[in-house]
């Protein structure tokens, strides 16, 4: 091994082997010769070494090199710049990786071929004038998501790769998922083994009464129930921000599920400390109350969306990268009624509401929720006796003589999103989680569209001007923006009517990521991107009525482009062109004459 020591990181480390050598490229963005503007490809061609005879080594070389996609952009600005009979091992190596679509004939030695896997792994065979020189396999650890099952993968005695296709688990069968089939969930498993291990042994004296959130969290996660609910959770965070976890993320993630935030805030020494600074006296119920809030911040169902003491997420938060996904899928947010939380196209929330119009003498607010649940729900598994202890402060605190209507009022609020937080997360629910489900259930079903998603894309895409009556959706000739003509027209305007178009999807070789193809009379019009935003905004649209949400600046662009298509001139032979004043519509013909 080349001896570096000292301390800092290289960009590579050369390691000698009994009958080979390997050669480790540790970070490919560290570039110590500014003059080099294409590094990865010279480690490349320095370890291939052919067509190299100052550098031909004299026993075989193996390269293993972590790069990000950036790195393989910056590679490529530099390649393009060669021709193709200039290009080395390196060139075509990087371009293959890059996913560089060829537009004429290769020129070059050197050739990539005998590609086989899938998206996310890949085998190939480089060659130097016909002669195979080296196997390449190559792993693209952002396609697949931690929290989905590990596609099986095989090398063969060749060095090919082959592979099970990545597959979506929709929302409705993870909790059925076996427990260690994703890394997420084989991680926590893990974690959760340790920690009880470390815990096996002496101990001081552990009062009988204390109110622990840390114990809480170990015992709720023992459920696989609740553990399932709290990584759809994070999934699902995934999905509505079209990104994926690293392990440095879910690492996080998973350590604000256990000990919240305490991390960033003390050292772990005085953990035990807090917890035990923080515990109840049991001599006023607004003190008591106060403090069973600020241990509540180490619950994991709030934790994971930096709620505590305050029913929102404290100051900052948004620079956290793991909040900065959670936050927007609290389901707090978006507490949909109803009574079914198994069923992602239904409300859930109105147990909740329920539970807070008990009487006092008819129990709590937790218990009320406890007998709404049946047997088998996760529910039951993920209550410890830190929210029973929550529980009943709050009815203490109600039952208060001099307690004012404000502080009664904020504290069943905040209480109301605690118990909300904490059946949403036993169960998986996330905020849009309808949406969820649906942008889902489109990647799996692609290249087909879901049938109740069909009609609301339409909406969102061409909104009818009149939507009570089967009337043609106007699109403006003159105007500024493609905005669809809806009502009554203060002034006249030139207009085509847009037919009713074909939708399809397409997912092939774009991850995770589906491609909303439109399309009319088989003409393929533009192709756009069907994410979470687009998918929200089309769910706003009902019976012809288009809908509008917070995220209209998101897919506003996006619907023009749409919508300018059509307007294309390729594109407007044979159309119908109109006149609408006012409420009217007045068509216009075209004539057609030869030029003399």
């Amino acid at each position: 091994m080349s001896e570096l020591e000292e301390g800092l990181a290289h960009r590579i480390y050369d390691y000698e082997g009994p009958l080979s050598d390997l050669v480790v490229v540790n970070d490919a963005t560290i570039n110590l010769e500014a003059s080099n503007r294409a590094p990865l490809i010279s480690d490349i061609d320095r370890v291939v070494g052919v067509g190299m005879d100052e550098f031909r080594p004299s026993r075989s070389r193996h390269l293993m090199a972590c790069v990000n996609r950036g790195v393989l952009v910056e590679e490529m600005s530099e390649s393009r710049l060669r021709y193709s009979e200039d290009w080395t091992a390196g060139d075509v190596l990087v371009r293959w990786l890059y996913g560089s679509a060829l537009t004429g004939p290769i020129q070059s030695s050197w050739q990539v071929a005998g590609v086989t896997g899938q998206n996310f792994v890949r085998s190939a065979r480089l060659s130097y004038m016909g002669e195979h020189v080296a196997n390449v396999l190559a792993v693209f650890v952002d396609e697949c998501s931690l929290f989905e099952e590990r596609p099986a993968i095989s090398i063969g005695a060749d060095s090919s790769v082959s592979a099970e296709e990545y597959r979506i688990v929709p929302l409705t069968e993870r909790p059925g998922m076996e427990g260690t089939r994703t890394p997420a969930a084989d991680l926590l498993v893990n974690i959760l083994k340790a920690v009880e291990e470390s815990m096996r042994g002496p101990r001081g004296h552990v009062p009988e009464t204390l109110v622990d959130p840390l114990a809480a969290n170990l015992q709720s996660l023992r459920s696989p129930l609740v553990r399932s609910g709290l990584l759809t959770i994070a999934r699902s965070a995934e999905l509505t921000s079209a990104s994926r976890m690293t392990y440095r993320e879910l690492w996080g993630f998973l350590t604000r599920a256990l000990v919240g935030d305490a991390p960033t805030r003390m050292p772990r020494e005085r953990l035990g400390e807090f917890v035990m600074a923080n515990q109840p006296p049991g001599l006023e119920a607004e003190d008591d109350f106060d403090r069973m809030r600020i241990l509540s911040a180490l619950r994991f169902s709030q934790s994971i969306f930096g709620a505590g003491a305050r029913s929102t997420a404290p100051e900052g938060s948004m620079r956290d990268p793991v909040l900065k996904l959670l936050i927007p899928v609290d389901p707090v947010s978006d507490a949909v009624p109803g009574s079914n939380p198994d069923a992602p196209d239904q409300g859930w929330a109105t147990r909740i509401s329920d539970a807070f119009g008990i009487h006092t003498s008819d129990g709590t607010p937790l218990q009320s929720l406890l007998d709404s649940a049946p047997e088998h729900s996760p529910l039951h598994a993920v209550v410890t006796d830190f929210d029973r202890r929550l529980d009943e402060t709050f009815c203490q605190l109600l039952e208060s003589k001099y307690l004012k209507d404000e502080v009664r009022l904020e504290a069943t609020g905040w209480y109301g999103a605690y118990l909300t937080r904490l059946y949403a997360v036993s169960h998986g629910i996330c905020a849009f989680r309808r949406e969820v489900d649906m942008l889902i259930r489109a990647w799996v079903q692609s290249p087909h569209l879901p049938d109740d998603l069909r009609s609301p894309l339409r909406t969102l895409i061409r909104p009818k001007r009149n939507p009570t009556e089967s009337g043609s959706s106007l699109l403006p000739l003159f105007d500024s923006r493609t905005e669809p003509i809806t009502g009554r027209t203060a002034t006249p305007k030139l207009a085509v009517r847009v037919r009713e178009p074909q939708l399809s999807t397409d997912r092939q070789g774009q991850g995770e990521q589906v491609l909303l193809v439109i399309g009319t009379d088989g003409t393929t019009m533009s192709r756009v991107s069907l994410d979470f935003p687009l998918i929200r905004e089309a769910l706003a649209c009902v019976d012809d009525h288009i809908g509008v949400t917070d995220l209209i600046d998101v897919t506003a662009p996006r619907l023009e482009r749409v919508r300018a298509s059509r307007l294309l001139s390729s594109h407007l032979h044979g159309a119908e062109f109109c006149l609408a004043d006012g409420d009217r519509e007045v068509q216009i013909t075209q004539r057609y004459t030869k030029e003399s």
